[in-house]
C-alpha cells in the first residue's frame, strides 16, 4: 500500500495549485470579475496553502492503516476547497445558484467549486486515485479472507 499511497500522495501534491487556479479562474471568469496582479497574487498564496494542506492531511490518511481510515482522499479535497473560496471572496465574488443538496452537503462553498470526484481535482491525481482505491479493497478482502481462516 505505501507504494499506491505515495503515488497518489505525489500526484495529489502536484495537481492542487491548478485545481485551486481552475477553481478561482471558473468563477472569475463566469462573473467577468477583474482580477488583476492582485487576483493572481492571491490565487498563488491560496494554492500554495493548499497543497500544505493537502501534502499533510492526505499524507496522514494515506499513512493510517486501512482499517482505522475514517476519511477519504476527495474528502480532503472537499476541506480543500476552503482555499479558493477564500480567494473568490476576496475578490467580490456572488455565490452562485445551487441545488438544496448541494448547498447542504457543502455549506461552506457557495461558488460550488468543491470536486465531485477526483478528476476534478486533475487526471494524475484520479488515476492515482483508482490505482490506491483499488489496492485498499485488495487488501481489505484479504485481510476478511484471513481473519475467516482463523
Amino acid at each position: 500500500m505505501t507504494h499506491y499511497g505515495e503515488a497518489l500522495l505525489a500526484a495529489a501534491v502536484a495537481d492542487t495549485p491548478s485545481w485551486v487556479a481552475t477553481c478561482v479562474h471558473r468563477v472569475v471568469v463566469s462573473q467577468r470579475l477583474q482580477g488583476g496582479d492582485d487576483a493572481e497574487l492571491l490565487v498563488v498564496d491560496a494554492a500554495t496553502r493548499a497543497q500544505a494542506f493537502v501534502a499533510d492531511r492526505l499524507g496522514n490518511l494515506l499513512t493510517t492503516d486501512i482499517d482505522r481510515q475514517a476519511t477519504t482522499p476527495l474528502s480532503v479535497f472537499r476541506e480543500a476547497v476552503r482555499f479558493p473560496v477564500e480567494v473568490l471572496h476576496q475578490l467580490g465574488a456572488e455565490p452562485v445558484h445551487r441545488g438544496d443538496v448541494s448547498r447542504w452537503a457543502f455549506p461552506n462553498d457557495p461558488f460550488g467549486v468543491t470536486p465531485g470526484n477526483l478528476s476534478d481535482v486533475g487526471e494524475e491525481t484520479h488515476a492515482a486515485g483508482i490505482v490506491w482505491g483499488a489496492a485498499k479493497a485488495g487488501l481489505h478482502l484479504q485481510r476478511r479472507r484471513d481473519e475467516g481462516q482463523r
